[in-house]
């Protein structure tokens, strides 16, 4: 993650355990995509690490840019548009779920535009103070950083299944600290805080059978 490759390999191996534990738990075809959370974010993590082991390995220097787009593949494209579709896609109460649908649309619409400045924009990484600063040139940052946030966090909290107000508090409390601490590294502070704290994952799955979904 942001202080070292050890880290960030560590967390993966963390999170793909917890996540191949969770998709055997689901009782339900809908509840797949959110117990994958864990495993997609294991995926992400192992991603920073190989990018930290490019930056004292020449001789791995051609994963380097691979591995910053990978990383920034699933901080803005993938989280934007998967979380809010995991959460709909659970979510038993219709009115709950036509809210979290609207932000599912406008998840994807901020998926699509990223996507699009991933090929259109310069994007690299930097070691700063122990930490990994990536670096995007795109264009409206603030808009862009606030609709993550509302499409990532916000369907959380709108879902009716129980715990689930739990991780989109923990997430929100992550975020908060991140920008406070870690202004300049955010991406890769709070991804990491995410990714581990997904694993409260297991916790809402086995506290939501399939007959109460």
């Amino acid at each position: 993650m942001c202080f070292s490759a050890s880290a960030s390999f560590g967390a993966s191996a963390l999170l793909a355990g917890a996540g191949i534990v969770a998709v055997k738990k689901v009782e339900s075809p809908r509840m797949l995509a959110f117990a994958s959370l864990p495993i997609l974010f294991g995926v992400q993590q192992l991603s920073e690490g190989m990018l930290w082991l490019t930056f004292s390995n020449p001789e791995l220097d051609s994963w380097h840019n691979t591995s910053i787009y990978l990383f920034i593949f699933f901080a803005q494209v993938i989280w934007p548009i998967w979380i809010p579709f995991a959460v709909w896609l659970m979510e038993p109460d219709k009115a709950r779920k036509k809210k979290i649908f609207s932000f599912m649309l406008m998840g994807g619409a901020l998926s699509t535009y990223i996507l699009y400045c991933l090929f259109a924009y310069e994007v690299s990484a930097v070691i700063e103070s122990r930490h990994i600063r990536y670096e995007l040139h795109f264009p409206n940052l603030v808009l862009r950083r606030s609709l993550i946030f509302l499409t990532s966090v916000v369907p959380i909290f709108l879902s009716s299944l129980r715990w689930m107000k739990l991780l989109g508090g923990a997430l929100l409390g992550a975020l908060i600290l991140t920008f406070i601490f870690y202004t300049h590294y955010v991406i890769s502070v709070w991804c990491f805080f995410a990714a581990l704290l997904s694993a409260l994952v297991l916790l809402i799955i086995a506290n939501n059978k399939e007959s109460k979904i």
